[in-house]
């Protein structure tokens, strides 16, 4: 026979936890209604903040010109691990075709080969295009 904690007390640390949590809740809000503040604050923030935005070299073309980069740097990374995917399962493949008793890794190598040769050609289409046809040279 198991003893089981009765129901009421199963779960008593999450309960004193969760109202620990609305008595502190309670107490936070009750002693931030006793403060006074400046009614402009929020509009000095405000005003701050737009000047900062004013003075910032963050623009719509700086924004392009990043995503620009980072696509172009997406290609080549694309391009890289296609062709060393594609390197990769040639060599496996040719070892396999030269061993009898590796025939079954020929399939596997195969289709890696494919895989790898999409990704190098979807890769290298993608970025030549894309550079020469928007003028990015």
């Amino acid at each position: 026979m198991t003893m089981e904690a009765p129901v009421r007390y199963k779960d008593i640390q999450y309960r004193v936890l969760a109202s620990a949590t609305i008595l502190t809740m309670s107490a936070m809000s009750a002693l931030g209604q006793g403060t006074t503040g400046d009614p402009s604050a929020p509009l000095d923030i405000l005003k701050t903040a737009r000047q900062k935005a004013q003075s910032s070299q963050l623009n719509a073309s700086s924004i392009a010109q990043g995503g620009n980069n980072a696509g172009i740097v997406f290609t080549i990374l694309f391009a890289v691990v296609g062709i060393a995917l594609a390197g990769i399962s040639g060599v496996k493949l040719y070892k396999s075709s030269q061993d009898d008793n590796a025939r079954e890794d020929a399939g596997r190598s195969l289709v890696g080969l494919i895989v790898g040769s999409g990704i190098t050609i979807l890769g290298v289409i993608i970025g030549v295009v894309t550079t020469y046809m928007t003028g990015n040279t």
